[in-house]
C-alpha cells in the first residue's frame, strides 16, 4: 500500500445522538475518525442507526429509496414506524406501536474538525401526534459539540419548540440555524455545513454505496457510481421542435386543403355548368308548353264556333218534327176515344192489372216452396230438436199458424247462435294455436340457419353496444351472449346448468378491457324496453377469485374465454351436485341432475321452460332446441286437427239457409198462396168478355189507332235522333269551352310560374323560324329528352362533386359543411380564406420557428449532451489520476468511456464534432429547405443522423397511450449522455518492458468472487475520493469536508486477506468509514478495524449497542472464543 494521498484536514463523525428513533429510546454513539465496525445478526438494528445518519445526510424526512436498504430482511419501513416504533405482535402483520402517547425525536451528528478539534451538530427534531401520525419537523445546526443534555428535557426528549427556545437562549444568532423546508436546509448543508459538496452527485453516490452489491455489470456500476445520470431539460427544445412540427403541418396541411378545396371547385363547376344547361333546357320546355296551351285555347275557340252554326240547324229540325208528332197524337187520342166508348179498353186495363197480381201471387208461391226446400235441409242436422222438426213438418204441409212459425224461427236463430258461439271459440283456439305454430317455426327456421333464436331484444341491444363500441373505439369489438361462451362436459348436468343460470346465461359479455365502455354505452338504452337485459363487468368479474366447494356444479361447465372462469365460479361454485334428497338437505345450495333445487331452506323444481324451451348453452343446444321444436310442431298440428274440424262444421251449417224474414211476411205468402186459383178463374171471364167485344167492329178502330201510333213513335224516334245530335252538338261545344277554360287557366298558372328570361326567349324565338314545321309538342317532347340526359348528366356530375366533399370531410372532419348543398358557398369561402396572405406570412413564422428550433436542439441538448460527455472524460481523468497512485494488492487499474460500440454510438461523432459550432443566422431562408437544420459543415455530414435523432423527441400524430409510453422512453433514453458512451475498466499489469491492458468487463463476469469485487471498490472508492476532493494538492486551499464512506456487507465474498486489502485501501484514501457486516464474518473485520459497535435486539422492540476500542478487541474475540452469554446475543 502507497502512503496516504490526502491530507489530514476534513470534518470527522466524531458522535450521532438518537432519542426515541425505531426501537432506541435514548442513546449516544461516539465514531473513531477512521475505520468504524457495525456487527450484528440481521435485524439487530444496524440499518436503523444508518438510516438516521442518512435522514440528516441527505436532509430528507421522506425515506422512500434509502430507508433500510442497507438492512437484509428486505422490510420496507416507514418515517411514522421508526418514529413510533413499530412492533410486530402476530403472524397476520398484526403490529403495535412502542410509542402510544405524544411524543418527539431527535438525531443530531457531531462533526469535529481534524486539524483544529473544533465541533458544529446537525439534526433534527420531529414532534409527533400518535391519535393521527401527524408528524412536525425542524433541522437545525450549531456551533459547538453536542449538547450534555442530549436533547432531553429531564426523562423527556426535547420538543421543537423547547430546541428553538434553547437555541435562542444560549447562541448568536450567527452560531445555529433552524428551519422545516428540506430543500433550503440541505442546500446550506451541502454548500457549508459538510464543506461543499455537490448537492446533486454526493447524495446519489452516498446512499447507492451503502446497500452496495457485487451482482451489476461493470458498465451499469460505471454508469450507477461513477457517470451518473445528468437532468439535462429538453422540454424547450422539445417544444420548439415540436411547434415548428406543428406549424410545418399545419402549412402541408393547409396546401393539401387548398388542394382538396380546388379540387372541389373544379367539380361544382362541372356540376353547375350540367345545372344551367339543363336550366335552360327546362326553361325552353315550360316555353314550348305556354306556346301549346295558347294554340290549343285559339283552335278550341274556332272548334266551337262550328259547333255552334251547326247546333242552330238540328235545333230548327227538331222544332219542325214535334209539330208533326202532335198532329199523329191528336190522331189516336180520336181512335181512342171511339173505342173507349164500347168498353173495350176498360176490361184490356183489367185484365192487365190481373195478370200483374197473379204474377206476384205466383211469386209468393215459388218463395214458400224455397223456404220449404231450405228446412228440409235442417232436418238431417243433429242439433235439430224433435219441436223443430214436427214445426217443419207443418211449414211443408202448409198448415203452420203465426205462433208455430214464431216458435220455430226462435229455434232456428238459437241453433244459429249456438253455431256462432262454437265457431268463434273454435276460430280462436285455432287462431292462438296458429300464432305459436308460426313463432315455433320462425324459430325452428332461424336455427336451421345456424344461429341461436335469442329474444328480439336482447338480439337488438347487442347489436345497438356493437355499433357505438366501434364508434367508440374505432374497432369492431365482439359482443357474446354468455351461452355462445359456455358448454357442460356431461349432458346429464346440462338441464341443471341450464335451468339454474337462467337468465343469467343470457348477460352481454365483452371482453375486459372494453367492459367499462359497454357499460357506459348500456347506459344510454331504454330502461322500460331493455330492463331484461343485462351487461356482465368481466373487468371486475375477472379479477374476482370466489371459492368453488368440491362436487360443485361449476365443475361440469367449461368457458371458451379464461376471464369467464371467476364468474361461473361465483355463480356455481357454491351449488353442490346431489342424488337424494337427504343429500340436498346437507347443502346450504343443493341441485339434483332432475333440475330439483335445495336452496335457504327451500325444496322446489326448476321451471322446466328455462332448460327446455330457453336452453342456449352449447353447441347441441341448437339440435336439441330443433328437435324439442319439431316435436312442438306435431303437437300443435294434432291439437289443430278437432278445432279445425269444429270450425268447418259451425261454418257449414251456419251456410245454411234459414227464417231469415219475419213471420208475418211468411203468413202473408201462405194467404197469396191460398187466393191464387180464385183470382186464375176471374182472369178466363175478362178474356171471355174481351172476344165477344173484338167481335163488335172493335177491332178496325184497333188497327187504325195502332197505324197512327207507328207513324207518332216513328217521329219520336226521329225526334230523339236529332236530340242525340243536339245533345252531342252541346256537349261538344260545352267540351271546348271547358277545355279552353282549362287551358286558359293552365296558360295562366304557367305563364304566372315561368321566370321570364330575355336571353332564353330571344335564343328560343330565333332557333323555332329554323325549323321546317313548328310543333310545339314535338320540340317540347325533344327537350324533355334532353332535360333528362342532361339530368342524368348533372347527378352524375353531383355524384362526383359528393365523393370528393365525403372524402375532404373525412379527411378534415371538424369542417362543418354540408356535403350534399347544391351550393358552392361554404367550400368556396373557406378556399379563399385559405389562399389569402395570410398563408404566406404563416409561412415566414415557421421560416422564424425553424431557426428557433435548430438554437434550441443545439443549445439545449446537442451542447448540453456534448458538455456532459466532455465532464464525464475529464471525471475519467481526475478519477485515473487518483487511483494510479493506489495498489490494491499487486494490481492497478484505470477507468475506459469512450463512444458506444453500439447502434447509438453512431450519434457519437456528431456531438464531439469540432464544427458543431454553428450560427443560425447562417440558415437557408426558403420554406422549402426548413428543417434541413444546418447548412454548413457539420450539418452535410451529420445532417441525417441529426434529423434522425430529432424525429425520437416528436411524439405521433394522435397517439396511442403505448406510443406515448415508447415515445417518453426514447426521450428519456436519448437525451442521456450515457445513451453515447461505452463504460468499461482494465487492469495494468507491469512488465519488465511494457504495460499489459486487460478490459476487465469480461473478465468480471468470469471471476464473480473477491478477485472480480477488486475493481469495483477501487472505482467506487476513488468516486468518494473525487467526491469529497482528497486528490486537490494539499497547497491548494479548501474547506474542510466529511469523508464518510458507509458500506454495508461491503466484502461479503471477500477472504481475510482480502478485507484487509480493502480496508487499508479504505485507511490509505484517507475516509472515515462505517463499514457494516453480520457478526458470522466478524474475524475478518475485528483486527483490521479502529472500533467495534455490536448490536443486539433479542426481543425484537429493544436495541442495545456495545463498544470496543481497539484495545478491547481482544477482550471481544476472547468472548466470541469462549461462547458465552454475551457472545450469544450477537
Amino acid at each position: 500500500m502507497e502512503q496516504k494521498i490526502a491530507n489530514d484536514r476534513f470534518l470527522a463523525l466524531s458522535r450521532i445522538c438518537l432519542n426515541n428513533w425505531h426501537y432506541i429510546t435514548k442513546r449516544t454513539l461516539s465514531f473513531n475518525d477512521e475505520i468504524n465496525f457495525f456487527t450484528g445478526h440481521s435485524g439487530s438494528g444496524k440499518s436503523t442507526v444508518i438510516d438516521a445518519m442518512q435522514i440528516v445526510l441527505y436532509a430528507n424526512t421522506d425515506g422512500r429509496g434509502f430507508f433500510n436498504k442497507a438492512a437484509a430482511d428486505d422490510s420496507d419501513r416507514s418515517l411514522i414506524e421508526y418514529l413510533r416504533g413499530m412492533v410486530n405482535i402476530g403472524e397476520n402483520n398484526e403490529f403495535s406501536y412502542l410509542r402510544n402517547q405524544n411524543f418527539s425525536s431527535t438525531i443530531v451528528l457531531e462533526l469535529k474538525r481534524s486539524d483544529t478539534g473544533q465541533c458544529q451538530c446537525v439534526g433534527i427534531v420531529f414532534d409527533v401526534e400518535t391519535a393521527t401520525n401527524e408528524i412536525s419537523r425542524r433541522f437545525f445546526w450549531h456551533k459547538g459539540p453536542m449538547w450534555d443534555n442530549g436533547y432531553r428535557g429531564g426523562k423527556r426528549t426535547m420538543s421543537i419548540v423547547e430546541i428553538e427556545d434553547y437555541l435562542q437562549a444560549n447562541y448568536n444568532r450567527e452560531e445555529y440555524f433552524l428551519t422545516s423546508h428540506n430543500e433550503r436546509f440541505r442546500r446550506i448543508l451541502y454548500d457549508s455545513y459538510l464543506g461543499g459538496l455537490d448537492s446533486e452527485k454526493f447524495p446519489l453516490l452516498f446512499k447507492r454505496a451503502i446497500p452496495f452489491r457485487m451482482n451489476i455489470k461493470l458498465e451499469d456500476f460505471v454508469k450507477e457510481y461513477i457517470c451518473m445520470e445528468q437532468d439535462i431539460h429538453i422540454e424547450d427544445m422539445q417544444e420548439s421542435v415540436m411547434q415548428y412540427g406543428r406549424m410545418r403541418k399545419k402549412i402541408e396541411d393547409t396546401c393539401a386543403e387548398i388542394q382538396s378545396l380546388k379540387q372541389i371547385e373544379d367539380r361544382f363547376q362541372s356540376y353547375a355548368d350540367k345545372e344551367q344547361q339543363l336550366k335552360k333546357s327546362s326553361y325552353f320546355v315550360q316555353k314550348l308548353e305556354i306556346l301549346q296551351l295558347q294554340s290549343e285555347v285559339r283552335t278550341l275557340a274556332h272548334k266551337a264556333k262550328l259547333a255552334g252554326e251547326d247546333l242552330e240547324k238540328q235545333i230548327q229540325a227538331r222544332s219542325s218534327v214535334d209539330e208533326q208528332i202532335g198532329e199523329l197524337t191528336r190522331q189516336s187520342d180520336e181512335l181512342l176515344r171511339r173505342i173507349a166508348s164500347t168498353g173495350y179498353e176498360e176490361l184490356k186495363n183489367q185484365l192487365k192489372s190481373l195478370n200483374e197480381l197473379l204474377e206476384q201471387l205466383g211469386k209468393s208461391e215459388a218463395r214458400w216452396q224455397q223456404a220449404t226446400d231450405a228446412l228440409k235441409r235442417w232436418e238431417e242436422e243433429d242439433i235439430t230438436s224433435n219441436q223443430t222438426l214436427w214445426d217443419i213438418e207443418e211449414f211443408e204441409n202448409r198448415t203452420i199458424d203465426l205462433e208455430t212459425l214464431e216458435r220455430l224461427k226462435k229455434s232456428m236463430a238459437s241453433m244459429r247462435s249456438g253455431t256462432e258461439k262454437q265457431h268463434q271459440e273454435a276460430s280462436s283456439a285455432l287462431r292462438e294455436l296458429k300464432k305459436q305454430e308460426k313463432q315455433t317455426r320462425d324459430e325452428l327456421e332461424k336455427l336451421r340457419s345456424g344461429s341461436k333464436a335469442y329474444p328480439k331484444y336482447l338480439e337488438n341491444a347487442r347489436s345497438y353496444i356493437q355499433r357505438r363500441l366501434l364508434e367508440e373505439t374505432g374497432k369492431s369489438v365482439d359482443v357474446h351472449v354468455l351461452a355462445d361462451l359456455l358448454d357442460v362436459k356431461r349432458d346429464e348436468w346440462r338441464s341443471a346448468v341450464e335451468g339454474y343460470l337462467g337468465n343469467n346465461k343470457l348477460n352481454l359479455v365483452v371482453a375486459p378491457k372494453y367492459a367499462r365502455t359497454a357499460l357506459e354505452i348500456y347506459g344510454e338504452l331504454d330502461k322500460k324496453e331493455y330492463f331484461n337485459v343485462a351487461v356482465l363487468d368481466t373487468e371486475k368479474a375477472s379479477q374476482n377469485q370466489p371459492q368453488v366447494q368440491k362436487g360443485a356444479l361449476s365443475e361440469e361447465v367449461t368457458v371458451r374465454e379464461s376471464y369467464l372462469r371467476p364468474y361461473m365460479d361465483l355463480l356455481l361454485g357454491r351449488v353442490i351436485k346431489c342424488d337424494t334428497i337427504d343429500e340436498l338437505r346437507e347443502c346450504r345450495i343443493g341441485i339434483t341432475s332432475g333440475c330439483m333445487l335445495y336452496h335457504t331452506f327451500r325444496l322446489q323444481h326448476i321451471n322446466p321452460d328455462n332448460y327446455t324451451k330457453f336452453a342456449y348453452i352449447g353447441k347441441d343446444s341448437v339440435r336439441r332446441r330443433i328437435r324439442l321444436l319439431e316435436q312442438e310442431l306435431a303437437a300443435l298440428d294434432e291439437k289443430k286437427k278437432p278445432l279445425e274440424e269444429t270450425v268447418r262444421e259451425a261454418h257449414r251449417i251456419l251456410a245454411l239457409p234459414w227464417l231469415s224474414a219475419e213471420p208475418p211476411e211468411y203468413m202473408d205468402w201462405l194467404k197469396d198462396i191460398n187466393s191464387y186459383k180464385a183470382k186464375e178463374r176471374e182472369k178466363k171471364k175478362l178474356i171471355q168478355k174481351l172476344e165477344l167485344l173484338k167481335e163488335q167492329n172493335v177491332d178496325q178502330l184497333e188497327r187504325d189507332r195502332q197505324a197512327v201510333i207507328t207513324l207518332c213513335d216513328g217521329k219520336k224516334r226521329e225526334r230523339d235522333s236529332l236530340n242525340v245530335l243536339i245533345r252531342d252538338k252541346e256537349r261538344e261545344i260545352e267540351g271546348c269551352r271547358n277545355k279552353s277554360i282549362d287551358s286558359q287557366s293552365l296558360l295562366t298558372s304557367k305563364e304566372r310560374e315561368l321566370k321570364q328570361n330575355p336571353d332564353y326567349d330571344n335564343e328560343l324565338s330565333a332557333y323555332l323560324p329554323s325549323r321546317d314545321t313548328v310543333r310545339y309538342d314535338r320540340e317540347k317532347e325533344t327537350f324533355i329528352a334532353r332535360c333528362s340526359k342532361l339530368s342524368e348528366a348533372r347527378e352524375a356530375a353531383f355524384q362526383e362533386l359528393l365523393a370528393v366533399r365525403t372524402s375532404y370531410i373525412r379527411t378534415y372532419p371538424n369542417r362543418n359543411f354540408t356535403v350534399n348543398a347544391r351550393d358552392n358557398a361554404a367550400y368556396d369561402r373557406l378556399l379563399s380564406d385559405l389562399k389569402c396572405d395570410n398563408l404566406e406570412e404563416y409561412k415566414q413564422k415557421a421560416t422564424q420557428q425553424a431557426k428557433s428550433a435548430v438554437e434550441h436542439f443545439r443549445d439545449d441538448f446537442m451542447y448540453k449532451i456534448r458538455s456532459a460527455i466532455r465532464e464525464a472524460l475529464i471525471r475519467k481523468d481526475e478519477l485515473n489520476r487518483i487511483i494510479s497512485r493506489l495498489d490494491f494488492g499487486k494490481d492497478k487499474y484505470q477507468f475506459v468511456i469512450g463512444r458506444n460500440k453500439g447502434p447509438d454510438g453512431r450519434f457519437y461523432d456528431m456531438f464531439m464534432d469540432d464544427s458543431l459550432d454553428i450560427n443560425p443566422a447562417d440558415l437557408n431562408y426558403s420554406y422549402e429547405n426548413q428543417m434541413d437544420l444546418f447548412t454548413i459543415e457539420h450539418e452535410k455530414q451529420y445532417g441525417d443522423l441529426m434529423n434522425e435523432l430529432i424525429s425520437i423527441f416528436i411524439p405521433p400524430e394522435n397517439a396511442t397511450p403505448e406510443q406515448m409510453d415508447e415515445a417518453r422512453r426514447n426521450m428519456d433514453k436519448y437525451s442521456d449522455y450515457r445513451t453515447y458512451l461505452s463504460f468499461d475498466m482494465q487492469q495494468l499489469i507491469q512488465n519488465e518492458d511494457e504495460v499489459i491492458k486487460i478490459r476487465l468487463s469480461k473478465m468480471i463476469k468470469k471471476n464473480s468472487g473477491g478477485e472480480g469485487q477488486n475493481p469495483l471498490y477501487v472505482a467506487l472508492l476513488a468516486s468518494f475520493a473525487q467526491a469529497y476532493r482528497i486528490n486537490l494538492p494539499s497547497k491548494v486551499e479548501r474547506n474542510p469536508t466529511i469523508r464518510l464512506v458507509v458500506l454495508d456487507e461491503a466484502f461479503s465474498k471477500m477472504d481475510g486477506e482480502k478485507v484487509a486489502s480493502c480496508i487499508e485501501l479504505i485507511r490509505g484514501l484517507g475516509f472515515q468509514a462505517i463499514i457494516s457486516a453480520t457478526n458470522d464474518k466478524i474475524q475478518n473485520y475485528v483486527e483490521n478495524v479502529d472500533k467495534t459497535f455490536v448490536f443486539a435486539n433479542p426481543n425484537k422492540k429493544s436495541i442495545s449497542i456495545q463498544e470496543f476500542e481497539r484495545e478491547r478487541f481482544v477482550e471481544l474475540m476472547q468472548d466470541i472464543e469462549d461462547g458465552d452469554e454475551f457472545a450469544d446475543t450477537l
